[in-house]
């Protein structure tokens, strides 16, 4: 009884599954039938949807600012960046120079420097010099005007030399105090070394008051060297810094010109002499550079792409050739670029900085179903190969409907589930990406087969390919006839393959390659810097190496951020806690750590007298000002504070900063923890306000690495689990999908693995990779996994069969997708190169899972041959024809009157069996032409003679 209930179960579910495929089949078969029908109609529907869709351009948005695309909304990184730009706004943009010699301290170089340094101040954009753009004293005081600074205030601080000139920094300074440069050129080697000596030691000017802090030598220059008597003998590098004010409009052009004249214009250096320089806009401007340069690369892939599909998808010879649709084929990539762009501008989202590597992933994937269209076309036997154009389309797409469907749906999946992550930018390349690939889907339906019906009906009467002349009484030459590919696969690789030594070696290969691969995964780094997105010679990558080499300093920190709420009077316990704990922080560099108030408190011990110190807020304030504005110790620190008003009289302290610089951390891991720990900090201090934050820049990359790292095994997780649930509706069989998922996981596995040895860790660019692998993989594997699905015969003839059914299509889509991306190979670009080698790892490990492991797998594994169920089902037929649900018997219709195509698909379809609503054949034996299989029916199924 229990095995009748199982065996019915079965065979309920063997019922189910031939009723949804039979649905399938006719969907499939009826829009081919109606584009080979109306090829010009579904051609005009194809281009407006195309047209419309592209509008959207008109909307384009692009972000830049790395808050908006790395950050979550409800991110603390978010709301902390978002405190520090209202209440401490940086008002200032720096133009650096680093000059690098073997001693910059000597007459030649100091005079080289002079030379740049008037070259610089004579630079004029769009109109406006250097005095027009650059950031004066006043500029520190961004709320205050010129006018309020009064008489009264100019004449007390006449005598400490802060006049409201613009802001520089150079060695030099101490030989232009009358504002030219000719000391300099007169100077010999000993007087440098004598006034930079004295410049280095002296603490206070000839009038007794101390001097502007912008004119301080040691923090400007790198290496310095002593003699024994204590006199300076020379430095291995010098720094100079021209500072803009952010807020002129002017100040982006009159740095491009900076750039320019410092960098590339023809100016003879000392030997030895090297300069390296930066702006604000360098970073971004070089990205775009980078992008830009790389879309050359694009072309020639297109063109690549397309000289490779001419010569796959046509014959040699002059009618069978398919230059035309070739063409078209390809131009399928371009129409889905211009309609998934114009969506998603239509629905809000944002072009990114990665984005630009879209192209190439649509270029990668784009042609795949083409092949797998047309080698299904050439799969059909001669019967229907003589059949009309709309009647062969209807036949091919109903074969090749599921195939290309399954491959598209999980790789648009792949990219669904990517638009679930909280990072903004992530979000918008998954959205643009799963759009991008829908169209692809759309238009190859649409476009492709439509311009197949016309090259078809231009076969019909044999016009030749390029100039559509007809050639009389023309017959193709053998050889065009021949399809290589096929009879490699046929001859050489699938019976090599169903060896059983073999497929033992291929078994026990690929479970040792996926074991050693995730010992590699376990290795792998993740890691991070946004200069890698930059060439590796470029200018500012050049400078960064610099500045980390002469003047750390200088590089990469971070800030604890006070808001107006403290009371720097009350509140000094608490001030000095939150340092000595910033102090004991591993993370943070001991060396680095300048907190303004702790040295105003120690200027008041030693200055002031102890019946003189403050004993309320308002005196405090009045010696704040005195020791940010009229002393040399504190006139450095005036960066460092933020006042609603100029600090002379009534004013208040509405933000202020303690700088920190994180010590060398290679890791996401570290710099994570470095960040909470300053974060823990800040709350174990038990201030009463809550407006105490702590950012830096460098937060933003630290928690997107976070973000990517915590999402990508989610988000994989999630890929995976859709694209098992995708195969597994459309293949209908578990066997058969159980190893396709086994391929996609092998493949994921693999990639991952190699990232390890070709020196790549998990970041933003690699984690998109890693999830489109998925679906990629899915792709080569999911065609074989169909076509073995359909086909008749033992497991072991099954396996041969479908790597010459589909196999060579396969094969040409992996290919395709190398072409698109070999040429970036050469590439300098990190990201392009990244995209190189990790597209290269998904076709190689991906072909081989599909080609080679998955026929092994289910030659031995796979599903039981069709022909011992038959047993259950030989009174039934397997057409799809529109009716009610339910089986056509047998016994009205004979095999004969099937194999005489008395109810053909079309016959039953438009005679007058209208109430059947499926018919399931048992057989259907046709000659497969080229191949030597008889393999054809009208299900869809491939079945041995």
């Amino acid at each position: 009884m229990a095995t009748y209930k199982q065996s019915t179960q079965r065979k309920w579910f063997r019922d189910l599954s031939a009723r949804w495929s039979s649905n399938f089949d006719l969907v499939f078969y009826r829009t081919g039938k109606a584009i080979g029908t109306r090829p010009l109609v579904f051609l005009l529907l194809s281009l407006t949807l195309c047209l419309v869709s592209s509008l959207g351009l008109l909307l384009w948005k692009e972000e830049v600012d790395d808050i908006q695309l790395f950050m979550p909304i409800d991110s603390h990184v978010r709301r902390d960046a978002a405190w520090v730009e209202r209440n401490f706004r940086d008002e200032m943009r720096f133009e650096s120079v680093i000059v690098e010699a073997e001693n910059v301290l000597t007459p030649s170089v100091l005079a080289s420097i002079a030379e740049l340094e008037t070259a610089v101040r004579s630079i004029v954009a769009a109109g406006h010099d250097w005095t027009d753009v650059c950031a004066r004293y006043l500029t520190w005081f961004p709320h205050v005007n010129e006018s309020e600074v009064t008489d009264e205030i100019h004449e007390y601080m006449k005598d400490y030399e802060f006049q409201d000139s613009c802001i520089y920094q150079s060695v030099l300074r101490i030989w232009t105090s009358n504002g030219t440069m000719d000391t300099v050129f007169k100077l010999d080697q000993e007087a440098i070394m004598r006034n930079i000596t004295h410049a280095i030691n002296v603490t206070e000017t000839s009038h007794g008051k101390f001097s502007n802090v912008l004119e301080r030598v040691e923090p400007l220059l790198s290496g310095i060297r002593w003699d024994n008597q204590g006199n300076v003998i020379g430095a291995k590098a010098t720094i100079l810094n021209w500072i803009l004010k952010k807020t002129n409009k002017w100040s982006p052009d009159w740095e491009l010109e900076f750039i320019q004249n410092v960098l590339f214009s023809n100016r003879t250096l000392p030997p030895g002499m090297k300069i390296y320089a930066v702006s604000t806009r360098s970073y971004l401007d070089f990205l775009q550079q980078v992008l830009q340069n790389n879309q050359t690369v694009l072309f020639a892939g297109f063109t690549l792409i397309i000289v490779y599909v001419m010569v796959m998808l046509g014959r040699f010879n002059s009618v069978e050739q398919r230059v035309y649709l070739s063409l078209l084929g390809v131009s399928v990539v371009g129409q889905s670029i211009l309609a998934s762009y114009g969506l998603c501008f239509y629905m809000g989202f944002f072009w990114g900085p990665i984005h630009p590597i879209l192209p190439f992933l649509l270029l990668g994937v784009g042609v795949d179903n083409s092949f797998v269209i047309m080698q299904y076309l050439d799969n059909l036997n001669k019967e229907d190969k003589v059949t009309s154009v709309p009647e062969r389309l209807g036949q091919t797409l109903r074969q090749a409907g599921v195939s290309i469907t399954v491959t598209s749906l999980t790789d648009i999946f792949a990219f669904a589930i990517g638009t679930s992550t909280i990072m903004p930018f992530l979000r918008s390349f998954c959205v643009f990406a799963a759009t991008g690939i829908f169209f692809l889907y759309v238009f190859e339906i649409l476009f492709f087969v439509s311009c197949l019906a016309i090259d078809e009906m231009r076969l019909q009467k044999n016009r030749d390919g390029c100039i559509c002349v007809v050639h009389r009484n023309w017959k193709p030459n053998e050889c065009s006839q021949q399809n290589i590919q096929k009879m490699v696969f046929k001859k050489y690789v699938g019976p090599t393959l169903m060896k059983t030594p073999v497929k033992v070696c291929i078994i026990i290969g690929t479970l040792l390659l996926f074991g050693l691969n995730v010992w590699f995964v376990l290795k792998v780094e993740q890691k991070f810097d946004p200069m890698w997105y930059l060439n590796s010679e470029s200018y500012p990558i050049q400078y960064n190496n610099k500045l980390n080499e002469h003047f750390p300093e200088y590089g990469k920190r971070a800030g604890i951020y006070l808001g107006s709420e403290i009371n720097y009077f009350r509140d000094k316990d608490k001030l000095y806690e939150l340092y000595t704990r910033l102090e004991n922080n591993p993370y943070i560099n001991k060396g680095t750590l300048d907190f303004w108030y702790i040295k105003f408190q120690n200027w008041l011990s030693e200055e002031i007298a102890t019946e003189s110190l403050p004993s309320d807020e308002d005196e405090m304030k009045s010696y704040i000002s005195e020791f940010l504005l009229m002393s040399q110790n504190g006139q450095k620190y005036i960066k460092d504070v933020k006042f609603s008003a100029f600090p002379f009289g009534d004013y208040n302290i509405t933000a202020s900063q303690i700088p920190i610089q994180h010590i060398l951390m290679n890791t996401t891991t570290q710099q994570v923890k470095a960040m909470e720990s300053v974060r823990e900090i800040i709350k174990s201090v038990n201030f009463s306000v809550e407006s105490i934050v702590s950012y830096s820049p460098e937060y933003v990359s630290w928690t997107a690495n976070k973000i990517i790292g915590d999402e990508l095994l989610r988000n994989l997780g999630l890929t995976i689990c859709a694209v098992a649930a995708v195969t597994l509706i459309l293949i209908q069989n578990l066997q058969t999908s159980f190893w396709v998922i086994c391929c996609v996981v092998f493949t994921v596995v693999d990639l991952v693995g190699s990232m390890y040895w070709l020196g790549l860790t998990i970041e933003i660019s690699t984690s998109i990779m890693i999830l489109l692998c998925a679906g990629l993989a899915v792709d080569y594997s999911a065609h074989i996994g169909n076509e073995f699905m359909h086909l008749q015969g033992t497991r072991h003839e099954k396996a041969i069969k479908t790597l010459v059914m589909i196999g060579s299509a396969v094969l040409n889509g992996g290919l395709s997708t190398f072409l698109a991306f070999v040429l970036l190979g050469g590439s300098d670009s990190y990201l392009f190169t990244t995209f190189f080698k990790l597209f290269t790892g998904v076709v190689v490990f991906g072909l081989f899972h599909a080609l080679v492991f998955l026929p092994v797998a289910l030659s031995w594994f796979g599903p039981l041959a069709q022909k011992n169920v038959e047993k259950e089902t030989s009174q039934h037929f397997t057409v799809p024809v529109e009716s009610k649900n339910g089986y056509y018997q047998s016994n009205n219709i004979t095999k004969e009157d099937v194999s005489t195509s008395k109810y053909s698909l079309k016959a039953l379809e438009d005679g007058g069996i209208n109430q059947l609503s499926s018919l399931i054949i048992k057989t259907h034996p046709c000659n497969l032409s080229d191949s030597g299989y008889n393999s054809k029916s009208p299900s869809g199924s491939s079945e041995g003679s």
